[in-house]
Formats: C-alpha cells, sequence, structure tokens
C-alpha cells in the first residue's frame, strides 16, 4: 500500500499514448474519487532526475516544475540524484490495475512546500487519466 508522500515505482504507464516505461511518482492523494466517470484512487505527480547542468537550468526554468534534492527523500537503496517533480500534471491511477512498489517517501516539510507550490501555480493543469 502507498499513502501520501511516498516515492512510487510505477512498472509502466501511458501519458498522450506514449509509454513512459518504469518511472517514479509522488503520491499525492490516497481518496478514492471518479475522473470523467472512470474509479481512481491514487493521484500522483511524475519525479525525473536531472541528468546535468544544463538539464537542470532548462527544466527549472518551466513554471511547473518544483526542484527536490537527494536530501529530501529517504529512499530504500539511496538516491544521489537531485530532481524535479512536473507539479501541474496528475497522474490517475487505480492501484488494483497497477504494478509498482514503493521506493520511499519525501521529507513532510518538503510535501508542504510541494502542495503549496501546486496551490500557487498560475498555469493550466493536465490530468492524465488513461492509465485508469
Amino acid at each position: 500500500m502507498c499513502k501520501v508522500g511516498d516515492i512510487i515505482l510505477v512498472q509502466e504507464c501511458k501519458d498522450n499514448c506514449i509509454e513512459l516505461g518504469k518511472h517514479s511518482f509522488i503520491v499525492l492523494s490516497d481518496v478514492a474519487g471518479e475522473i470523467q466517470g472512470v474509479a481512481y484512487d491514487i493521484i500522483c505527480n511524475v519525479l525525473s532526475s536531472f541528468k546535468n547542468d544544463e538539464q537542470k537550468k532548462k527544466k527549472l526554468s518551466y513554471a511547473g516544475n518544483f526542484p527536490i534534492t537527494c536530501c529530501d527523500s529517504k529512499i530504500k537503496n539511496g538516491n544521489k540524484l537531485d530532481g524535479y517533480i512536473k507539479s501541474e500534471q496528475f497522474y490517475y491511477f487505480n492501484k488494483e490495475k497497477l504494478d509498482y512498489m514503493v521506493l520511499g517517501q519525501i521529507s513532510s516539510d518538503v510535501l508542504a512546500s510541494l502542495m503549496t507550490f501546486i496551490q500557487n501555480l498560475d498555469i493550466p493543469f493536465k490530468a492524465i487519466t488513461e492509465n485508469l
């Protein structure tokens, strides 16, 4: 089971008909609901690592990307990479249909900052529902 603030590794998912393969996500909500008439029970943001300083500068120039350092999380096997959360992209999942594992969690302070960041965003949000 996963809970809010967990970092999960999803084995396969899609975004705009593109297979993302294995990817990590931050769980934002574990409350069941419906979107477009389909049930879901977790909402996540995708989490990505920076490959180099040039990519870091580029990715953080986008208003929706929230920076995260390796010190902001506790990962079972350790993590030495900084990255970013695409906070304007909400992935809706049904846990019964989802192949995932919990890798760790972000700190409660970082989770609170992320939630405030999301609430203050003044850009369009994207709901990714094709994984339901």
